[in-house]
Parts: C-alpha cells; sequence; structure tokens
C-alpha cells in the first residue's frame, strides 16, 4: 500500500473535523492537517526491517544506515505525536510552552528555561491529561530514553575519535568503530519497540484511544 493510500483516511478526517466547525459561515476559516507522525513511524518500520536484513545477511554497511534512518525516523514521530497531544490540551498556548514561557498548565514560570526536552514533554504533557507519570525508572520509558540518547548522538554528531570496542557481530572479528557497535538492528528494532511501548503506556496512563496505526 502506497503512502497515501494510508495517508488519506487521515487527512480526509482532519478535513471533515474542520468542515464541521466552518459551517456555513463564509467568513470562518478551515484548518487540515496530514498526520505525519504516522508517516515517519511507517518509515520507521520500513527502515528497522532493512536493518534486520542487511544484518542477516551480513551487510553491515547497510545495517548502519538503515539503523541510523530508523532512530531518526523514530525519535520524530515522538515529537510530532506529543507535540498534537500537546496542541489539543494547551491550543495556542502550546507556542509559549514550547518556548519555555509556561509550564503546563499555562502558569508562567518565574524564570524562562528555553525549550522543553523531549523526555520533559512527554512527561509533563502526560501528567497534565492524566494526573499520572511515567516511571522513568522502568520501561518504556528506559528504552525512550535510549533512543533520544542516541538521536542526539546523531543529530549533534562530534566526529571524535574513540577507543575502539568489541565486534557486536559474530561474522566480523575483533573490534569496530563504536558508532558501528551503537547503531545496528538491534538498536533498529528498539526504536520501534520504543514507540510501541510509549504510545500503549500513554493510552493507558491517560485513557486515550491509541492510534490505529500503532497497532
Amino acid at each position: 500500500m502506497s503512502f497515501w493510500n494510508k495517508v488519506r483516511p487521515h487527512y480526509k478526517m482532519y478535513s471533515r473535523q474542520a468542515t464541521a466547525q466552518v459551517g456555513v459561515k463564509a467568513s470562518a476559516s478551515m484548518t487540515v492537517r496530514t498526520a505525519i507522525e504516522m508517516i515517519l513511524y511507517d518509515l520507521a518500520c520500513q527502515h528497522a526491517a532493512a536493518a534486520e536484513a542487511a544484518c542477516k545477511r551480513g551487510d553491515h554497511k547497510e545495517e548502519l544506515s538503515s539503523s541510523i534512518q530508523t532512530i531518526m525516523l523514530a525519535a520524530a514521530c515522538m515529537e510530532g505525536f506529543i507535540n498534537q497531544e500537546a496542541i489539543e490540551m494547551l491550543g495556542s498556548e502550546f507556542y509559549r510552552y514550547d518556548k519555555g514561557c509556561i509550564d503546563v498548565h499555562c502558569k508562567p514560570l518565574t524564570q524562562k528555561r528555553g525549550y522543553p526536552s523531549l523526555e520533559d514533554k512527554w512527561c509533563e504533557i502526560t501528567e497534565g491529561i492524566s494526573n499520572k507519570q511515567f516511571d522513568k525508572a522502568k520501561q518504556p520509558f528506559q528504552g525512550f530514553h535510549g533512543l533520544v540518547e542516541l538521536r542526539n548522538e546523531i543529530l549533534h554528531y562530534k566526529g571524535a575519535s574513540a577507543q575502539p570496542v568489541p565486534s557486536p557481530w559474530k561474522d566480523v572479528q575483533g573490534s569496530v568503530t563504536p558508532e558501528r557497535a551503537k547503531f545496528t538492528a538491534k538498536a533498529a528494532q528498539d526504536a520501534v519497540k520504543s514507540i510501541q511501548g510509549m504510545l500503549e503506556k500513554f493510552h493507558t496512563l491517560t485513557g486515550k484511544q491509541l492510534p490505529e496505526w500503532i497497532k
């Protein structure tokens, strides 16, 4: 199934909602949205599968490439999802929250904190909706934390040399670079599992419906 065929039902859903809000007033504006987080999840799954296939055939260069893409896409999916939940909860005040001017309850902060981290957003928005918290010391939050750390290593890559580490593969003897040991098919699979685990826990904590595309 093509991406457009997957996205079309969601695009129409948002269009219908917007049309209903507009009614017959010619002066009202209409807003629509394509669920990009769904596409990001689908792409992350595809690249995770590609990383696993590459690992099985011993193509570790392709495994590295596909794993990096999976991690970046997974993190982007997580941010897109929680931003939409925040916008639904905060409305136009979301942008002040996102800039670190107010807290999740729309109360001014005594000191501007800067942009909230992705992990902070997930914790604060979830608590703002449900008055319940993620347990940061347990799964799935621990896996999510690992995903964010890997995403940051890629996004803010320093390129510094480091000591070689043992190879994670049976078909590669000796040592490899830290990057090759971190960005593996397993890391890619863990990234996808992190999305699934966090959304399922979010559903449990908030009682909100789990998106159809994550099932």
